[in-house]
């Protein structure tokens, strides 16, 4: 599909520099705050399950990218998740939907139910265009900061427990708990082996900034830190997050969420890392009192949409 100014093509992989100015340009001038880093845009398309070639269209004028739209196909749950921008230049002119209607198509013919897409709550732009493109709001969630710099960490109590580092080749018992820990929530995509070792091995993730927490031989929570490459800061600060932090439902209501936090936090303090962030569901109220009684405080609202194909 195209008008004279523009078409939709798939990706190809020559394409990549192409592609990481396209959200450059676009960062530069909607000045919204978001990391446009190089190496976590590669970390992205080499996903194990996702085949840029196959999953990511790209709208194109003059030789340069316009736009673009990533459709992560997740089968065992029947959704495919959608990420995508326009360059304020081409916005208002059509390209958001037909980038959209290629991603629709797509997940249909893969036999998804469910498009899902997540935007920052003060985009009216996007919200608008969800409304007018047939989604419906159905869901948030909250983002988190805490500068460590300033926040005094409590001693942690291991009573029974062994808390230290995930070892190299120990992805398996990752993928475990992991699988284990977040079976009941929303959106949850059960992770294979091979995702989860391609991640723990990706640009800011690394094994040994990952808590494991043990009952003996057994795995039962976990912290899973990130530390963002250098430079990715706008403001000179070291940056880092805390990816996802789960507690094996048989071993929760015993303050292992709260000790592995506060060693997933020590460690990254210890590193250099000042600035903390985090993502959370807006309908855990469990989790959300956890992040909020360390000292974390909101920042921002993301909001879920969704149209049943």
């Amino acid at each position: 599909m195209s008008d004279k100014s523009w078409t939709i093509r798939n990706y190809q992989a020559n394409d990549f520099e192409k592609y990481f100015q396209l959200h450059l340009g676009t960062e530069k001038r909607d000045q919204s705050g978001q990391r446009v880093s190089k190496q976590l845009l590669a970390d992205a398309l080499g996903h194990p399950s996702f085949h840029p070639e196959n999953n990511l269209f790209l709208a194109e004028a003059d030789q340069n990218l316009v736009g673009c739209i990533s459709v992560f196909l997740e089968p065992g749950i029947g959704r495919a998740l959608l990420d995508g921008l326009v360059h304020p230049l081409y916005r208002r002119k059509g390209v958001a939907t037909v980038l959209f209607e290629h991603a629709v198509s797509h997940a249909k013919g893969a036999g998804i139910k469910v498009a899902q897409i997540c935007i920052p709550e003060t985009n009216l732009a996007a919200k608008k265009l969800m409304s007018g493109l047939g989604l419906r709001y159905f869901r948030h969630f909250l983002g988190y900061k805490l500068d460590l710099s300033t926040t005094r960490l409590p001693d942690i109590n291991p009573d029974k427990y062994i808390f230290r580092s995930l070892q190299p080749g120990e992805a398996e018992e990752l993928t475990a708990i992991q699988n284990r820990s977040f079976a009941d929530t929303w959106g949850f995509n059960a992770n294979t082996r091979q995702e989860i070792s391609y991640r723990i091995n990706s640009s800011s993730c690394a094994p040994e900034n990952i808590i494991m927490v043990y009952l003996g031989d057994r795995p039962v929570a976990y912290c899973w830190t990130r530390i963002y490459p250098e430079g990715d800061s706008t403001i000179g600060e070291k940056k880092g997050e805390i990816h996802m932090l789960g507690v094996d439902p048989d071993f929760r209501r015993e303050s292992i969420g709260r000790n592995v936090l506060t060693a997933g936090l020590s460690l990254l303090k210890n590193k250099g890392v000042e600035i903390v962030e985090l993502m959370a569901d807006g309908e855990m109220p469990a989790a959300l009192a956890l992040y909020e009684s360390a000292g974390f405080k909101q920042h921002l609202r993301a909001e879920w949409y969704e149209k049943k194909l």
